[in-house]
């Protein structure tokens, strides 16, 4: 509304001259309410900036309906605004809606795989993804979250060697490192005389991930045999070359290990969700990369996905027929021709302008790779009747080739000119002492931050006298130490590293998510149980600096929100977020006694100011997948 005053006023000034300014809050308060730079006009006016501010300025001087102060300060016009634009602002906040947009979007992220646990890691690109769904969501388009889960590949070949044929005390090592003692003591017993079989079967339905996770780590690690420290190399060797044989009968569909891989799949599945979901994160879709394998492959939960019509041969869309798709298209080239007819492998040369190396898309033994599951997914993604506008991808740094490979196959095989495809890309997250590797253990996994931060957040809340009858409420302690955690890492731009710091990720002052939590609870006990009234926009005559900057501020949401959208960058919000905390908490000190204000029309408008600052506090965390607690 303010830009399109100003507009007018410069097309009466400049009639020949389009100018739409850029409105910012002054770098400092003395310099009014809002301010924006002319320096774009001086190559059109052949003027300097100086001199345009100042003939605008003079301009803006005779609208004393919107405007009380104009001043210039080096290209810049300074101004303030009378009451009665304030209240059109606020009613501008207080009416915003979003139109559908009749678009679909698909985000790709997540990406966890199948017998391993959430880390500490995966705060980051489930984390983004959830806000990109979000944000798109509610700026009305049709969002389509699909985890792209891991579900398919040389792990399984392991774990399938592992429940078959490792050393029982092997993976019982592993378990003693991953369960508590008491727990562990307990099984021990129940499985003692039992055949190996049935042992794994109760071991499985009872810890399962942990059980799998063992499998897994067993694998790999070296061991003690008879207390002397055995360098297993060349056996591990051996193992890779059996467990690549036994993904290779499970590529082949052999029951038995296509049951074993149902089985770890589905709990993985089910366990991944559970931890996902305490951090609001909750992807519409679970399609694993086994999906592209086989179409009909039983889907280990049972889910349902949307179905291609098979009348169109072309909408076929397994890694072998996109193999032979893009051999036939001359994109992939059949290494068979150059080298022996056992060499099953297929690979894609770039044009040299592309500056992109080439690929493998089909291993040596007919298999496929990431690089065959993700151009499936796309052509999947395009046919079965989704359609989307984009498909963002949230997938760490190291991804950038892989993917820029993908999107340029992709768009040489299906054109996809009016389809943006783009890779969110996040740093890594790494511990102060070490990198994390899950075979080796370095790793903190998700559940035991969550159990860490409670404990550090229980501990203040005690400093703050927080017990017994006057202590939160576990839901609510939850909420500040996964909003603690959280929003230390996406107030971050999304391409940078972070060292996880337990201090950091769970301060309590200053740029933090407990301070904008506390900052939305205080105002939301102002407004307490008093009902949304209408006040008399006419009436007010004066608003205080502070009423003015956090009007403002609020003002703002809507673009910040749209910023994060078109960057796919969730710091832009999150730190709009703790600015709007930061004015709240100045107006809420300056302003006292706002419940007891004389002025029926003032004492609403401040009730309303504190109500909107609730709402747009809760609605920045519900995108930023944050919850806010009852009380702090």
């Amino acid at each position: 509304m303010l830009t399109s005053i100003i507009s007018a006023h410069t097309s009466a000034l400049y009639p020949n001259v389009s100018f739409s300014p850029i409105l910012s809050a002054p770098p400092k308060s003395e310099h009014w309410e809002y301010c924006f730079g002319v320096f774009t006009l001086a190559k059109p006016l052949g003027k300097s900036p100086n001199q345009i501010a100042e003939e605008i300025a003079t301009e803006l001087r005779k609208d004393s309906i919107h405007f009380t102060q104009i001043n210039t300060i080096g290209g810049y016009v300074n101004l303030s605004c009378t009451a009665s634009v304030w209240m059109d602002i606020l009613s501008q906040v207080e009416n915003t809606r979003q139109e559908s947009k009749n678009q679909t979007i698909v985000v790709d992220y997540i990406g966890a795989n199948a017998g391993k646990p959430l880390h500490i890691g995966h705060i980051c690109t489930p984390s983004i993804g959830q806000v990109i769904c979000n944000i798109y969501r509610h700026l009305g388009y049709d969002v389509i979250g699909d985890s792209h889960f891991g579900d398919w590949g040389g792990i399984f070949g392991k774990l399938i060697y592992a429940w078959k044929y490792e050393e029982e005390i092997t993976i019982f090592n592993k378990l003693d490192d991953l369960i508590k003692p008491e727990l562990w003591a307990q099984l021990s017993l129940e499985i003692k005389n039992k055949p190996r079989s049935e042992k794994f079967e109760i071991l499985l339905q009872d810890l399962w991930v942990d059980f799998i996770l063992a499998l897994y780590r067993s694998f790999h690690q070296i061991v003690l045999k008879e207390w002397i420290i055995v360098d297993w190399s060349e056996e591990i060797k051996q193992k890779e070359t059996l467990a690549r044989e036994e993904f290779q009968k499970l590529s082949q569909w052999d029951s038995e290990n296509a049951e074993l891989w149902k089985r770890f799949t589905a709990i993985s599945v089910i366990e991944i969700e559970k931890k996902l979901s305490i951090l609001e994160i909750k992807a519409t879709y679970n399609i694993g990369e086994s999906f592209y394998e086989w179409l009909d492959l039983p889907r280990p939960n049972n889910e349902l996905y949307p179905l291609l019509n098979w009348e169109n041969g072309d909408k076929k869309c397994t890694m072998k027929d996109i193999v032979a798709e893009l051999t036939g298209k001359w994109i992939a080239t059949d290494n068979s021709i150059l080298t022996n007819w056992e060499d099953k492998s297929m690979g894609v040369v770039f044009p040299e302008e592309t500056k992109i190396p080439s690929c493998v898309l089909q291993k040596k033994d007919g298999t496929g790779l990431y690089l065959t599951s993700d151009l499936a997914a796309i052509k999947y993604r395009m046919t079965n009747g989704w359609n989307p506008s984009k498909i963002i991808y949230c997938v760490d740094v190291r991804q950038q080739l892989h993917l820029r490979q993908v999107f340029w196959i992709a768009k040489k095989a299906w054109g996809l000119e009016d389809v943006e495809l783009f890779h969110a890309f996040n740093g890594f997250i790494k511990l102060k002492e070490w990198a994390m590797s899950t075979r080796h253990g370095t790793v903190i996994l998700l559940e035991a931050l969550i159990t860490e931060g409670k404990e550090r957040t229980n501990k203040l809340l005690e400093e703050k006298w927080r017990t017994g009858d006057n202590a939160l409420s576990p839901s609510d302690i939850e909420a500040i130490t996964i909003g603690a955690i959280k929003y230390s890492y996406l107030s971050q731009d999304r391409e940078k590293d972070v060292t996880f710091d337990w201090d950091k990720a769970l301060a309590f002052e200053g740029n933090s998510g407990p301070y904008i939590q506390y900052a939305c609870v205080r105002a939301q006990k102002i407004v307490g149980t008093i009902a949304k009234k209408e006040y008399d926009f006419s009436q007010i005559q004066w608003l205080s600096l502070h009423d003015t900057v956090l009007i403002r501020t609020l003002a703002e949401m809507e673009s910040k929100i749209q910023i994060t959208a078109d960057t796919y960058k969730p710091h832009t919000l999150a730190l709009y977020a703790y600015n709007l905390a930061v004015c709240f908490n100045s107006f809420y000190v300056h302003t006292p006694k706002i419940l007891e204000e004389s002025d029926a029309n003032m004492k609403s408008l401040r009730i309303t100011l504190c109500r909107l600052t609730a709402e747009k506090l809760t609605l920045a965390f519900d995108l930023l997948a944050i919850r806010m607690p009852n009380e702090m």
